[in-house]
């Protein structure tokens, strides 16, 4: 009798039959490889059972150019569609995931390589068309590789005709996430399937828009192994998430959930806007080695504690994922937001920041983290989803490689973007608010300052060194800088000064996140009964009042006044007993400074 060998795993070699999760989701149990799948066990997968309704199945592949190859091409058709069972590449159609309605395209490698021609650009811009007329969100997993050279430029038409209906969907403020499977290359990853709000690769997929052959063709020879990955796209801030099959439905869910409406929250009652636990005063100095404290809880530490359903937005799209600026979805409170914080790294090459040295807790800020900020909050304003920004930051990473990357046009675009984006903005200072670092995501509807936070515009010891020649005289130009959460409501710069546990955030983390979330909760409450169009004026107008400034008779008049106060105490002082006498800081008037 002939032995039958078992199918293995194509990378370790073990038989299928002995790794858990093959036979479910193609997923090797030993090496974690994902083996090809098809188009309807992809649909099993995700979707809830018996709910996926196929639509445009009537659009079939023909010979469209008569392709001058003694019908080989037309055998390859009817070749595919025996052993796939499909007519065409692309399989889409209508179906739930956890109950939520949604447009799913799928493309799948084992019909012509999921290559695009004609039919797969009709039936993928058909299915974002009816999502749109439908106010669907699309789903849409690709495993596809190239064009199809038989259909000549009416296959390479395709790609604007997906694009373009991918935009007008995306116009309409409809999600659309997309999943990228092995191998995902050519003209579907240079079109619609880039154009996904999220994008989530799966581990170890080949992906890029030209394929490994054109690479080693064009000198690219010595590849690393993990190079034209999913992985090295994670890396290079190019997708969102490296997600193996097991978990994509859950994580697709929450991801319909956050970006479909949500329910506003109910204001409850207002908190104070400053409880002192005593009466015992904090110098300023000893603020910022609050703000610094090693164990003060960070953005991520927030994050945890306050929000649930946390999926986390990677990278700027561009080629790189700053570290220093988180940024994802959230629900917090039952409201479904965009969280952005600014995490604790130190600057890389000895880089100095603009702002408080924190001795390696709060981030630097740089051309990247700034620009995945922006694509953050145009999620945010799609689908209309109020953002937080928790600020924690030394200021700006102030490098050769920073500025050749563009730090001053990142820092202008995003004040820009943050100053007209509609839809509600809090921030929140959270630790250090070091210069135009902390101001770039400070622009906001309402401005939160926690307790023992601090904002200024440059760190005490740059100041202390620039006007007295010794860092360490910092204690005599911290008051000066007047960067204390008091100091900031004060001037009104901050709207509210959210206590933190007594001896600090860092002392019981769990408290502190407990009273910035009631107090973030009934902010965004307040906001979200404005419309977006009064929010945006009213920032205009909150930052274009933002001054403190005299004409020349004012300060004039201001310093003779104060002269003349002084001149009359002076006399008097000779006229009192010295045991009655007062300290004569106690009558100074300095008069109104220039600014």
């Amino acid at each position: 009798m002939e032995r039958v060998d078992e199918p293995a795993c194509v990378l370790c070699g073990v038989a299928t039959s002995e790794t858990p999760g093959f036979e479910s989701h193609g997923v090797c149990g030993q090496c974690g490889y994902h083996h090809a799948i098809s188009a309807w066990a992809r649909i099993r997968l995700l979707t809830d059972a018996g709910s996926f309704r196929e639509s445009h199945a009537s659009t079939t592949s023909v010979d469209p150019l008569s392709f001058p190859d003694g019908g080989v091409y037309r055998r390859q058709l009817r070749e595919a569609f025996r052993r796939t069972a499909l007519r065409e590449a692309a399989i889409t159609g209508v179906c739930q995931i956890r109950g939520r309605p949604l447009m799913l395209i799928v493309l799948d490698f084992g019909f012509l390589g999921g290559s695009m021609g004609v039919v797969v650009g009709e039936r993928v811009a058909q299915a974002f068309e009816d999502a749109a007329r439908r106010k669907l969100p699309v789903v849409s997993v690709c495993s596809s590789s190239g064009m199809r050279v038989q259909e000549g430029l009416l296959a390479l038409t395709q790609m604007a005709k997906t694009t373009a209906a991918a935009e007008r969907h995306q116009r309409a403020g409809l999600a659309h996430i997309g999943v990228l499977s092995n191998p995902c290359t050519g003209a579907a990853f240079g079109s619609f399937a880039n154009r996904a709000d999220v994008l989530i690769g799966e581990p170890g997929a080949l992906m890029g828009f030209a394929s490994l052959r054109d690479l080693e063709r064009n000198g690219d020879a010595a590849l690393e192994s993990d190079a034209h990955t999913a992985e090295s796209h994670l890396a290079n801030g190019l997708i969102d998430q490296v997600m193996g099959r097991q978990r994509q439905r859950d994580l697709l869910s929450s991801l319909i959930d956050l970006t479909s409406p949500s329910t506003r929250v109910e204001i409850t009652r207002r908190l104070e806007p400053f409880v002192r636990h005593s009466s015992r005063e904090i110098s300023p100095w000893h603020e910022v080695e609050l703000a610094r404290h090693s164990q003060r809880p960070s953005a991520i530490d927030y994050i945890g504690r306050m929000t649930t359903s946390w999926v986390e937005l990677r990278g700027d799209r561009s080629g790189e994922d700053d570290a220093g600026i988180l940024a994802g979805l959230a629900d917090l409170g039952g409201e479904a937001v965009i969280v952005i914080g600014q995490q604790g790294e130190t600057a890389s090459d000895g880089a100095v920041a603009d702002g408080p040295v924190s001795d390696g807790r709060a981030a630097v800020v740089r051309p990247a983290g700034l620009r995945k900020a922006m694509r953050a909050l145009r999620l945010a304003e799609k689908f209309a989803l109020p953002v937080v920004t928790l600020v924690d930051t030394s200021g700006v990473e102030a490098t050769r490689a920073a500025e050749d990357a563009g730090l001053g046009s990142a820092l202008a675009a995003t004040l820009a973007l943050m100053s007209r984006v509609e839809t509600p903005l809090l921030a929140v200072i959270i630790g250090e608010g070091g210069s135009s670092g902390a101001l770039a995501l400070s622009v906001a509807d309402r401005v939160l300052m926690l307790e023992h936070a601090i904002f200024s515009i440059a760190a005490p010891e740059d100041v202390a060194l620039a006007l007295h020649g010794d860092a360490s005289k910092v204690d005599e130009v911290t008051e000066g800088l007047r960067l204390t959460a008091r100091d900031a409501r004060d001037l009104g710069v901050v709207d509210l000064v959210v206590r933190e546990p007594k001896e600090g955030a860092h002392a019981d983390p769990e408290a502190a996140a407990s009273l910035l979330r009631t107090a973030i909760v009934q902010e965004l409450g307040a906001l979200s009964s404005q419309r977006p169009s009064k929010l945006v004026k009213r920032r205009y107008d909150r930052y274009r009042r933002t001054r403190v400034y005299q004409n020349f008779f004012r300060v004039s008049l201001g310093r003779n006044i104060g002269d003349f106060r002084r001149g009359v105490v002076d006399r008097l002082r000779g006229l009192v007993p010295s045991r009655l006498r007062r300290s004569t800081a106690e009558y100074e008037d300095p008069g109104i400074p220039f600014d």
